[in-house]
């Protein structure tokens, strides 16, 4: 017996005998159609990777991952008769068995993109899978030639079940190139992360240089004004001079505690107190030498 194939039929040479939706040869034809339908699908999702993502499948690679694939058809009933030929409409319960390994594999692969997994998939899209098997009705139509020589058969409805098939036979073979790339994304982030927090550290830095440089002005002019008086009028402001020094280092502390940036806001507080601090020493300097 020899199969060819037309167009999206498939066809048999049959002679001296009309085929029915049970016969053998029928039934074989049917998985021949869905094979090369499977096979459609999966070519066309690989360009779709390669234009998406700029991931190439290895095809020698991917045809054998379909090859693993095994179906079955099953429960073959007739649905309906065309009374003007002898075509007839088929109903099977067509059993599709996925390899363990693919399956793991394709769902290895979908993780990294926090995709649903081949099971919650298969729920999704109305499929029934148990034990790496999908159970799907499948509709399909058997006509001889009216010389009886050759048969045609055609699916009605493989593109669901096809694609479901296709996209975890394709996603296993994912697997590795998507590990690698989330890999070599999160290196990238973590040497970002790196020279953001060293960025962070050095403007840091920076900062409360800035503001340690403002400080020391401040005391220096705070030293400049009491070191131009009297040691008289030092030794009369001595007591509330250390109890003010004792208030800014307390104020300055409790209130920097919560902010955004504690060290740089505790020096700009006490610049801050050492100027008016200054200022009022200055004042009093003037009233005491008077």
């Amino acid at each position: 017996m020899t199969l060819l194939l037309s167009g999206c039929d498939k066809v048999q040479s049959v002679v001296g005998s009309n085929v029915s939706c049970g016969d053998e040869d029928a039934k074989k034809l049917v998985v021949e159609a869905f094979s090369k339908s499977l096979s459609e699908v999966s070519s066309q999702r690989v360009k779709n990777l390669i234009a998406d993502e700029n991931i190439t499948i290895d095809m020698g690679k991917l045809r054998a991952a379909l090859k693993q694939i095994t179906f079955n058809v099953n429960d073959v009933r007739t649905t309906n008769s065309d009374p003007n030929s002898k075509k007839e409409y088929c109903v099977t319960e067509f059993i599709v068995k996925i390899p363990d390994q693919i399956i793991k594999d394709a769902d290895a692969a979908r993780a990294v993109y926090e995709q649903t997994n081949v099971a919650q998939s298969a729920v999704i899209s109305d499929l029934s899978l148990e034990m790496n098997q999908i159970k799907k009705d499948l509709d399909y139509y058997v006509q001889p030639t009216d010389d009886g020589k050759k048969v045609y058969v055609g699916l009605e409805n493989p593109d669901s079940l096809a694609s479901f098939v296709s996209d975890v036979a394709v996603d296993s073979l994912l697997k590795a190139a998507r590990q690698n790339a989330a890999e070599l994304l999160k290196q990238e982030q973590l040497k970002e992360d790196a020279q953001q927090a060293a960025d962070a550290q050095e403007y840091q830095s920076v900062l409360i240089g800035e503001a340690q440089a403002s400080l020391d002005q401040a005391n220096e002019n705070l030293n400049l004004v009491w070191n131009a008086t009297t040691s008289d009028v030092r030794s009369q402001l001595l007591d509330e001079q250390k109890m003010w020094l004792k208030k800014r280092t307390l104020e300055c502390k409790l209130n920097s505690t919560g902010t955004d940036n504690p060290e740089v806001y505790r020096r700009n507080c006490e610049t801050t107190m050492t100027n008016q601090r200054t200022n009022e020493l200055r004042q009093k300097i003037y009233y005491l030498e008077s």
